[in-house]
C-alpha cells in the first residue's frame, strides 16, 4: 500500500530506483591476551554491530545496482601467552579464518610477528594501542614511496596504530609543562617504558631545572619515596607516569605524608585517567592528563546503551558510564566504523569472491590481491569516531587529532584546553565561570604569623575591659594582618565563598630537628612548606628565592630597606663655651703673645726718637718733648688691636710701627680662625659624628650594623653586585654577633647600643618604630624597592580569589585606612623634636649658646664699676691730701658733681683758705724746675763738644 502511496506522491518525470539488500560478511581477526577482556568484548560487539548511515550506503552504492549490507564476522584469538612466538603459533593455528584485517595483539611489543606475518598475507594490520616511543622506529625507517594515483597501490609492511604516536604524546606533554610554567618537579614511573617515556618529556621541555627521579613498585609500599618528597618541601610538582589502575593506589600512598593536598600538583602520564576521574576528586589535589576524548561530550555518547555489553552486564537498566572504559576499548567502535566505510570505497571488491581464498599461515598461500587497496583506503579514508577526527599519514601513524587537557582544580573536573596534532600548539581555554565550581566548596585556611608588631600580636585587651575597643577583627589577636585577613575573607563572603580561617603564633624555632641540612630554611615559610599552614601573612618579602618553593599573593605593601639608628643627642652648652674655639694652651700662648708684644712695643717707643713728640707745638724750639707712650698707652693699643677696634693714637717710629703691623697680621689671623670656629662649636654640638647615609656607615668602623640573619634583608646584601654592599655583607658574617634573629630584637639592640648599632630593616617596620620611639630615626633613603605579600602552598589553587579580593580593597582604599590606623592612629606620641616653633629657623642660636658671653660681660662691667670705685675713692684722697678738707666733704662735694647729668663742667674743689699761697707755690715750684732742666741741658752740649 505504501509503495501505491509512494508512487502517486512522485513526479510523473522522476525516475522511481529500486534496490534490494545482500548481506556480505567479511571476517575481521582479534588478537586478545587475558588482560584484554573488555577490549575483547567490545571489538566483537561493535564489529557485529557495525553499520553505515544510509546516505552512505547510497553514495556508495551505484543506480539500479544492488545495495550490498557489508557486516563483519569478528574472530577473536587468545593466545595463552604473550610471547611474540605464542602469538604467531595460535594465529596460525586457525586455519579456518580468512580475515581481510588482523587486530592486534594489545602488546606493542610482542606484536612484531603479526606484523611480518600480515605482510606476507598482505592483509592489512591494525593496532589501538599506545605503542614505546621507539616501537614504531621499525616502521618510520621504512622506505616508502607514495604511489601516483593511477597506479596500483602496493602493500606496506606497516601497522595502522588508531592510538596517536608516542613522541607526539609525550610532547603535548611537554608543552603542558612549560603551560604550567614547572621548573622543580620529581618524576615517578613504575617501569622501563615509563622511564623512557618521562625522558622523552624531559628532552623536550628542558634541562636546565632540577629534577628528582624515583621509581614506584606496584607490588610494595612506596611510602618511603612520598614521605623523602615531603622532606624535600619543595616537591609539590609530580609526573605520575604509571598504569591508570596502579594511580588511585599511589597518591593513597603519597595522601599518608600529606602529598596530596590542594597545593600538590599532579600530572598523569595516561591517557585514561578519566576513567577513575570521580576516584580523583576525592583527594583534593590538582591533577591534570591528556585524553584522546572529550569528557564532558563522552557522558553522553551514543556508546552509553551498548557499553554494558563489553564488561558482560546483560541488564539494559544498569548502564555503566561511558568515561569509566579506556581509550583503547573506545577505539575498537572507531576501528570497526572505518574499516567498514574503507572496505566499500575498494571497487575491485564486488562480491564473496573477493575475499581472501588462503589461511594466514598456508605456506602455500597467495597474497590477497585486494589487501593492498584495502589498506591503501583505510590510509586514505577520513572518519568521525568516538576519538574524534580520523585519519592516517602513509606510515600508518594517525595525524590531525586534538588531544584534550583535562584538569581536576579543587574537586572539580573540567576541559581546560586542547593540543592539536596539525599546528603541533597547546591552547587553553578555561571556563568564564571559574568560580562557581568553587563557591559551593568549603575550606578552612590555617593562618600563621610571627609577632610582629603592628602586623600581628596579641590583643592587649579582653572583652570584659570597659575601655576596650571592639574594632579588631579577632578576638585573640590585633594587627595589620589581622584586618587584611579579615577584609579579605569578608570579600570572598560576599563572593559566596565558603571559606573560614584561624590564627595561629609562628615561634622562631633556632635549632629544628626537622630541617634537613641539605635543605636550606625558609624560617616561617617552613610552615607552608610542611603543609602546617595554608597561608603566612605578616611582614613576608616577596623575593625571587621564596617564589621557586612557595607562591605569593599581589602586593598589598610596597617598602624598601634603611637604617634604623638613634638620634645623635645634643651636648648642652658650656657656660663659657666661647672659649672652645681654642684650647687652653693657645689662649695661654695668645694672653703670653699679647704681654710681650705690649713689652715690646713699650721699649721700641721709648727708644726710638720719632715717638718723642714736641709738647708746643707753636714752640720752633721747645725745651723739652714728650713721649706718650706709656704701658698703659702700648697695652690699650695691641688690646684694641686684637679686638678688631683700633686705638686713637697711633706709633710715628718705624720700629714701633713694625712692632704694630705683625701684631696687626698676628690678630688678624687669629681673630678671622676664632670666628669660623666659634659659629661651629656655639651651634648643637653632637656627642659623636653624624651618619646620614649608608655610604657613612660603609666607611666607619665605629659602628656596628647588622640585620635579621637568614632574610630578606640579609640576601639582598648577599645577592648585591654593588661592591660596597658585599663589603658590607662580608663584615655581617666576620661577625656573627651583629645578626639578630627578629626585629624587636633588632630595635632593642639599636635603642641599648647608644649610637654603636646601627639595624637594616624595612622601611614600613622603621615607620612605626619611630612612631613609639623618639630616641631613634632613619637614616638615608631605601636602599633597594620591594614588597609585602601574602605566602601560601605553590600551587595554591585559592591564589585568584585572594589577589582578586586584595586588588578590589585596593581600589576602594581600604588598604590605606587600615595601613593609617595601625601606624598612626594607635601610636600617637609625640616626641619633643616635633614640639618646634615654626618661626625658628634652622641655625638659630639660643640663649644657652651666648650665656658664657654675657657673665663675661656683667662681670667686666662689675669691674668696671670696681674699678671705677677705686678711681674714684683715690681722687677723693687726693683732694683731701692737697686741700686739706676732710674726706666726707669731698666725697659729697665729688659725688654730686659727679651724678650731676645734666651738667658737664665740674668745679674744681679747692679750700678757700689755702688757694692763693698754693698758687704762688705752684708757680715759683715750675720756674725752677724749667730753669733746671735748661741748665741740664746746657751741660750735656758743652760735655759733648
Amino acid at each position: 500500500m505504501w509503495w501505491l502511496l509512494l508512487f502517486c506522491c512522485l513526479p510523473v518525470n522522476s525516475q522511481i530506483i529500486h534496490t534490494e539488500t545482500h548481506e556480505v560478511l567479511y571476517e575481521i581477526a582479534g588478537i586478545f591476551e587475558d588482560n584484554a577482556k573488555t577490549q575483547q568484548r567490545a571489538f566483537d560487539e561493535v564489529m557485529r554491530q557495525a553499520r553505515l548511515d544510509p546516505a552512505e550506503q547510497l553514495s556508495l552504492a551505484s543506480t539500479h545496482e544492488a545495495l550490498q549490507d557489508w557486516r563483519f564476522d569478528p574472530v577473536i584469538i587468545e593466545p595463552l601467552r604473550s610471547d611474540s612466538y605464542s602469538i604467531w603459533r595460535k594465529l596460525c593455528s586457525n586455519t579456518a579464518m580468512r580475515p581481510i584485517a588482523i587486530f592486534g595483539p594489545q602488546n606493542p611489543i610482542s606484536d612484531g610477528t603479526v606484523r611480518e606475518q600480515c605482510a606476507i598475507a598482505n592483509i592489512p594490520h591494525i593496532q589501538a594501542t599506545w605503542k614505546p616511543p621507539l616501537a614504531f622506529d621499525h616502521d618510520s625507517h621504512e622506505e616508502l614511496e607514495d604511489e601516483e594515483e593511477n597506479q596500483e597501490p602496493v602493500f606496506k609492511k606497516i601497522s595502522i596504530n588508531f592510538y596517536p604516536p608516542a613522541d607526539e604524546i609525550l610532547y603535548a606533554y611537554a608543552q603542558l609543562l612549560k603551560l604550567y610554567k614547572w621548573e622543580k618537579f620529581a618524576v615517578l614511573y613504575e617501569d622501563d617504558i615509563g622511564l623512557l617515556r618521562v625522558q622523552k618529556i624531559l628532552a623536550h621541555h628542558t634541562d636546565k631545572h632540577p629534577v628528582t627521579v624515583r621509581r614506584l613498585d606496584p607490588n610494595a609500599n612506596n611510602y618511603p619515596i612520598f614521605k623523602l618528597l615531603s622532606k624535600f618541601q619543595i616537591y609539590r610538582n609530580i609526573i605520575l607516569d604509571c598504569h591508570v589502575d596502579h594511580v588511585i593506589k599511589y597518591l593513597s600512598e603519597a595522601k599518608e605524608v600529606q602529598m596530596v593536598t590542594h597545593y600538590q600538583h599532579y600530572i598523569l602520564i595516561t591517557m585514561d585517567a578519566s576513567t577513575v576521574a570521580d576516584k580523583l576528586k576525592n583527594f583534593n589535589s590538582n591533577m591534570t592528563w591528556l585524553s584522546l576524548t572529550e569528557y564532558d561530550k563522552l557522558q553522553n555518547h551514543n556508546l552509553a546503551q551498548r557499553v554494558g555489553k563489553w564488561i558482560g552486564v546483560k541488564n539494559d537498566l544498569v548502564r555503566p558510564s561511558v568515561t569509566s572504559f579506556k581509550t583503547e576499548a573506545l577505539l575498537m567502535d572507531d576501528i570497526a566504523n572505518h574499516v567498514l566505510k574503507a572496505l566499500q570505497k575498494v571497487d575491485s571488491i564486488k562480491s564473496n569472491k573477493s575475499k581472501p581464498y588462503d589461511a594466514v599461515c598456508d605456506p602455500n598461500l597467495s597474497p590477497w590481491s585486494y589487501g593492498a587497496q584495502l589498506q591503501d583506503k583505510i590510509l586514505k579514508t577520513t572518519s568521525t569516531g568516538v576519538s574524534g577526527h580520523i585519519a592516517f599519514n602513509e606510515k600508518g601513524q594517525r595525524v590531525n587529532y586534538t588531544l584534550y587537557i583535562n584538569e581536576i582544580y579543587i574537586s572539580e573536573l573540567n576541559t581546560v584546553g586542547s593540543w592539536d596534532s596539525a599546528t603541533q600548539e597547546l591552547t587553553e581555554d578555561r571556563p568564564e565561570d571559574d568560580n562557581l565550581k568553587y563557591q559551593k566548596n568549603s575550606k578552612h585556611f590555617i593562618i600563621i604569623s610571627p609577632k610582629t608588631k603592628p602586623f600581628f600580636s596579641k590583643k592587649q585587651c579582653h572583652k570584659n575591659d570597659t575601655d576596650c575597643e571592639e574594632e579588631t577583627a579577632d578576638e585573640n589577636y590585633e594587627g595589620f594582618g589581622v584586618e587584611l585577613i579579615k577584609e579579605i575573607f569578608d570579600n570572598l563572603h560576599r563572593n559566596k565563598f565558603n571559606y573560614t580561617y584561624t590564627f595561629e603564633v609562628y615561634e622562631n624555632k633556632k635549632d629544628s630537628k626537622n630541617q634537613l641540612k641539605t635543605r636550606k630554611s625558609y624560617g616561617l615559610l617552613d610552615e607552608l612548606l610542611n603543609n602546617k599552614a595554608d597561608l603566612a601573612v605578616g611582614d613576608v618579602t616577596i623575593t625571587e628565592d621564596r617564589k621557586m618553593v612557595v607562591d605569593f599573593s599581589v602586593p598589598f605593601m610596597s617598602l624598601g630597606i634603611s637604617i634604623l639608628y638613634t638620634k645623635e643627642k645634643e651636648v648642652p652648652p658650656g657656660m663659657f663655651s666661647f672659649l672652645n674655639p681654642y684650647t687652653f694652651e693657645v689662649w695661654m700662648y695668645t694672653a703670653t703673645a699679647y704681654c710681650a708684644v705690649s713689652i715690646l712695643l713699650f721699649i721700641c717707643a721709648r727708644i726710638s726718637p720719632d715717638d718723642w713728640e714736641n709738647p708746643q707745638p707753636c714752640d720752633k724750639d721747645p725745651e723739652e718733648l714728650e713721649n706718650i707712650w706709656n704701658f698703659a698707652n702700648c697695652t690699650w693699643l695691641t688690646m684694641g688691636s686684637i679686638m678688631c677696634q683700633g686705638c686713637d693714637i697711633l706709633p710715628k717710629a718705624a720700629g714701633s710701627r713694625w712692632v704694630c703691623g705683625m701684631w696687626w697680621f698676628f690678630a688678624v689671623i687669629v681673630c678671622q680662625t676664632y670666628i669660623a670656629q666659634l659659629s661651629a662649636s656655639m651651634t648643637s654640638a653632637m656627642e659623636t659624628e653624624p651618619i646620614n647615609k649608608v655610604e657613612d656607615l660603609a666607611k666607619q668602623n665605629k659602628v656596628l650594623y647588622g640585620a635579621i640573619e637568614n632574610g630578606s634583608t640579609f640576601e639582598f646584601f648577599k645577592n648585591s653586585k654593588d661592591k660596597m654592599y658585599r663589603r658590607m655583607f662580608e663584615n655581617m658574617v666576620a661577625n656573627p654577633a651583629v645578626l639578630v634573629h627578629s626585629n624587636d630584637e633588632g630595635v632593642k639592640r639599636v635603642i641599648s647600643g647608644k649610637s654603636k648599632y646601627a639595624f637594616f630593616m624595612e622601611s614600613t617596620a622603621i615607620e612605626y618604630e619611630l612612631r613609639k620611639n623618639c630616641e631613634l630615626k632613619k637614616i638615608g633613603g631605601e636602599l633597594d624597592s620591594k614588597d609585602y605579600g601574602i605566602a601560601m602552598p605553590a600551587n595554591s589553587p585559592f591564589r585568584t580569589h585572594i589577589n582578586k579580593a586584595i586588588l578590589e580593597l585596593k581600589e576602594a582604599g581600604i588598604l590605606d585606612k587600615i595601613k593609617k590606623k595601625w601606624w598612626e592612629d594607635k601610636n600617637k606620641q609625640e616626641c619633643d623634636d616635633e614640639k618646634v616653633d615654626k618661626n625658628d629657623q634652622e641655625g638659630d642660636l639660643e640663649m644657652k649658646n651666648l650665656m658664657g658671653a654675657f657673665v663675661v660681660l656683667i662681670a667686666g662691667l662689675v669691674i668696671c664699676l670696681f674699678i671705677t670705685a677705686i678711681e674714684f675713692m683715690n681722687e677723693v684722697r687726693n683732694i683731701v691730701v692737697r686741700e686739706q678738707v676732710s674726706h666726707k666733704e669731698v666725697f659729697i662735694a665729688e659725688l654730686k658733681a659727679s651724678l650731676n647729668f645734666f651738667q658737664l663742667q665740674k668745679p674744681v674743689l679747692r679750700n678757700p683758705s689755702r688757694a692763693s699761697s698754693l698758687a704762688s707755690t705752684n708757680d715759683s715750684e715750675k720756674k725752677e724746675k724749667r730753669s733746671n732742666i735748661i741748665e741740664n741741658f746746657l751741660d750735656f752740649e758743652k760735655e759733648g763738644q
